[in-house]
């Protein structure tokens, strides 16, 4: 179905004189209210692109089609005339179901949207759902056509992921029960001041009252949650979190330098990293070694998530430098060694 703008309004113009049954519309009059729709809309329409009768007839064959609308016209002989109305009283395309292919899409985007289910902001979703699932085919086995990544079964993120979005936005301090992995359950009061998603979990950034830096929570790791009287400490205006993640790959910012790290890789997982970067400093052109592999070269901290990133290459990709992370990896790799042996 036509997606275009202005033949949208034409469509709608022309339903409107079609659906009027106490008014003769001949090809004239139905040119006429297509351009005065147009007009109304776009404003002034410059002489000679108006829309012309032949447009008309078109889009009148567009509404009857199995591509268009399938709506039934009738063509009224008046005497040398002919005037034009739906054969049936009341008909209109906005009264017409949804196609299957505006089913498809409509599903599709719902599933978008429903990434936003918790957010303050897009409770109305569950509204909209359930009408839409009561009201069309929606609710039919339809099979979804994209797939975006989420995980809807991480413990926490229904429960906390909207109170900490509230207490961001209303500036509250929060005090929460947080478990972290293979640590003994903590209770900690923050001030917090951003939410950010990294491999398809959230983490919460925020200032511990005992602690002069930044640190992170995952959403998933919260037990309970509670708002204080406790006075919100805002951060310094000046500050920018785009420039406060810029060195590191992941959440965990380190109190550290960005190093200076030289990768080599394969040829088999060099196009997937010259696609994909595996941080933004990445060195754009690879260079040729002569072994055939290739070197790459990136500025980052030193952390988990940067170390577990590499790791998820295997044996494709080696650390040349710096020998600190190169150590590290080592080691790793000798007890993966020892268990696999």
């Amino acid at each position: 179905m036509a997606t275009n703008k202005n033949a949208q309004i034409r469509y709608q113009a022309l339903d409107r004189c079609l659906s009027n049954w106490g008014k003769r519309f001949y090809i004239e009059d139905l040119v006429d209210a297509c351009n005065e729709a147009l007009y109304n809309f776009n404003g002034i329409v410059k002489d000679g692109e108006g829309v012309k009768k032949r447009q008309v007839q078109a889009d009148l064959y567009f509404l009857e089609s199995e591509e268009g609308y399938k709506m039934d016209i009738e063509r009224i002989r008046d005497g040398h005339r002919v005037y034009y109305r739906y054969t049936q009283r009341g008909a209109s395309i906005n009264n017409q179901p949804l196609n299957q292919d505006e089913i498809d899409l409509l599903h599709d985007a719902l599933m978008l949207l429903k990434r936003f289910q918790g957010v303050p902001q897009f409770d109305w979703l569950d509204d909209v759902e359930n009408c839409l699932y009561s009201t069309s085919k929606l609710g039919d086995n339809i099979k979804s056509i994209v797939s975006f990544q989420h995980n809807p079964y991480l413990k926490g993120m229904i429960n906390f992921y909207k109170p900490v979005f509230d207490a961001i936005v209303n500036k509250r301090v929060i005090e929460i029960v947080y478990h972290p992995f293979g640590k003994e359950v903590r209770t900690v009061t923050v001030s917090p001041y951003y939410l950010k998603q990294y491999n398809n979990r959230w983490f919460l950034i925020a200032k511990r009252n005992d602690f002069k830096c930044l640190s992170n929570f995952a959403i998933d790791r919260i037990e309970n949650l509670k708002e204080t009287s406790k006075i919100f400490e805002p951060l310094d205006n000046e500050f920018d979190i785009d420039e406060y993640f810029s060195d590191v790959v992941g959440v965990s910012v380190t109190q550290e330098s960005p190093l200076d790290i030289v990768l080599k890789v394969n040829n088999s997982a060099l196009g997937y990293i010259v696609t994909k970067p595996l941080h933004e400093s990445q060195s754009y052109n690879p260079k040729r070694l002569k072994d055939g592999n290739w070197e790459i070269t990136l500025k980052a901290q030193d952390n988990y998530e940067l170390r577990s990133l590499i790791r998820s290459f295997g044996e494709q990709i080696e650390v040349v430098a710096p020998e600190s992370l190169r150590l590290k990896m080592k080691a790793t790799a000798e007890k993966l060694s020892e268990i696999y042996k």
